[in-house]
């Protein structure tokens, strides 16, 4: 009997084990079919359509509004205040409610003695009750600690630089985007109007190459002016058909970052007249003080810094020793007692003795937090100087690029009108006109491209800076409606009216100063 006892809790016991072991469990096929179909849908629903060709100013609003690295900051910014609403609850103090049953399966007896004479202090027996077998138990118990209040509201503090931390990294999120769709933006602009004339005319190149092959084998003409001239035709052809590989990928790339199907057929409203690039007329300094104040990751590490410090006063508090005040209701169904409803209040004190001996190291520790904030806010303020000025000097790369390839695109329509004109029946003069169209046609793609290189530099130039130009909430805004606010907006820093710094107290050191001072 005690043998098969011992049999049967074995049993129990191995399927009990076997019962709580857990295995990974992959994804099934099916799962994952439902899970891309249902993704598929939701990835662009809720979206207005596309109605109308879209302009810079609507590509950047529908950006703002559907892109989905965007919306992710913006949904882990509103994660961040319901936990801040979370850490302000756990500031007040705790109520607490029990109730419950509890039953013997015998009375609970018990003795007693005199404390004198060591003798049965009971006269007619010597076991007696107070409780019943079976009762009732319930209580109600408000409990306030001094010392958790003050950690929970150094800790709901710092939640709160948390959501700070959030929307700055969100602007950040924002700088980029209206970067990346700047380029896009222009770059399919420039592929929707010429890649359509593109084809032919590297089709006719190619033509006049297996001409002019024609002729080196046949000697027709010198053979090193034939060679130099298959030479310059191969490398505008080269040129040309790299612009395309360029150009052909900036409208999937569009639609990424405006969130529309990578395969829509979305249509760009066309200028009449290639607008010319906008010229920044702010300066290097000016551009340093602006990203310094407006830098998004800057700001984030002062709000770092400062949850360093509330970490130092949460450790201080930890030493100090903690009072209770508990305040209850309480219910006892027990039968032997007077009062089976009765309050009760108190105050308890308690300190960790280890923790004053710990607590030089904690200090000590917690001050090095804040000092590696403040270091790391001093290299990324480096760090963004750095960037202004490379970023600076990008766009005037850029728009010199852009002016010389305006210039020698002039001269290259020039040359294919007169070849044109002058184009006769013989062969030899036919190629110098294909050769002149062909280069006309690349210097054009080389000009459009400079164009859109000036944008996307001035975009890295804003976004270095770390200006918003979406102020406000979005989410219930139209795409027009948003689309009309960051035209105002960027026509503005166009023009070269950025934002302007607050007005220093007088006790304050002025930027351009403490920037002559460290650079000594």
């Amino acid at each position: 009997m005690q043998y098969t006892k011992i049999l049967i809790t074995a049993f129990l016991t191995v399927m009990l084990l076997e019962g709580c072991n857990i295995n990974p469990m992959p994804i099934s096929s099916d799962e994952r079919l439902a899970s891309m179909a249902q993704d598929q849908v939701e990835m662009y629903a809720k979206q207005e359509p596309i109605t109308r060709p879209l302009t810079l100013y609507d590509a950047l609003a529908r950006a703002l509004k559907y892109n989905y690295d965007h919306r992710l900051t913006v949904m882990e910014a509103v994660l961040q205040d319901t936990q801040l609403e979370v850490a302000t609850l756990n500031m007040l103090p705790k109520l607490t409610a029990n109730a419950g049953y509890q039953f013997r399966e015998k009375k609970l007896g018990s003795s007693s003695e005199d404390y004198f004479t060591g003798g049965n202090a009971l006269s007619n027996s010597r076991y007696a009750t107070s409780q019943d077998a079976s009762r009732g138990i319930a209580d109600l118990t408000f409990a306030w600690n001094v010392l958790d209040f003050g950690v929970s509201y150094f800790q709901a503090k710092q939640q709160a630089d948390r959501i700070l931390i959030a929307q700055e990294r969100r602007r950040k999120v924002v700088n980029n985007l209206i970067k990346e769709v700047l380029q896009a933006y222009w770059s399919t602009n420039i592929a929707d109007r010429l890649l359509p004339g593109l084809e032919p005319v590297l089709a006719e190149a190619e033509r006049a190459l297996v001409v002019s092959r024609t002729i080196e084998g046949d000697r027709l003409q010198p053979i090193i002016s034939v060679l130099e001239y298959q030479r310059s035709l191969l490398r505008i052809i080269d040129q040309l058909k790299k612009l395309r590989a360029d150009l052909l990928i900036a409208k999937p790339k569009l639609a990424g970052l405006i969130n529309a199907p990578a395969h829509s057929n979305f249509l760009l409203a066309q200028p009449a007249v290639t607008p010319e690039p906008p010229e920044l007329k702010n300066s290097v300094e000016e551009l340093e003080n602006l990203g310094l104040f407006y830098r998004g990751d800057l700001r984030e590490e002062i709000y770092q810094e400062r949850i360093s410090r509330a970490d130092v006063w949460k450790e201080m508090l930890k030493v100090l020793p903690g009072l209770t005040i508990p305040i209850g209701l309480n219910f006892d169904s027990n039968s032997f007692l007077i009062n089976n409803f009765w309050m009760e209040a108190g105050a308890r004190t308690t300190i960790n003795l280890v923790n004053l001996i710990a607590a030089p190291k904690i200090w000590d520790s917690a001050q090095t937090q804040v000092e590696v904030a403040r270091t790391r806010r001093k290299a990324l303020s480096v760090a963004a100087v750095v960037q202004i000025n490379v970023g600076y000097q990008q766009y005037l790369k850029a728009l010199d690029s852009y002016k010389n390839a305006k210039e020698l695109n002039k001269i290259d329509e020039s040359i294919s009108t007169v070849m044109s004109n002058n184009a006769a029946n013989d062969a030899g003069s036919e190629l110098e006109r294909i050769h002149a169209s062909t280069a006309a046609l690349a210097s054009q793609l080389e000009k459009e491209q400079s164009l859109a290189d000036v944008y996307g530099a001035m975009g890295n130039i804003y976004a270095s800076i770390g200006l918003d130009p979406a102020t406000g909430g979005i989410e219930h805004v139209t795409v027009r409606a948003l689309a009309v606010q960051l035209e105002k907006t960027l026509d503005s820093w166009y023009k070269g009216n950025l934002p302007k710094l607050p007005v220093m107290a007088k006790a304050s050191v002025p930027l351009g100063n403490s920037v002559k001072q460290s650079g000594k």
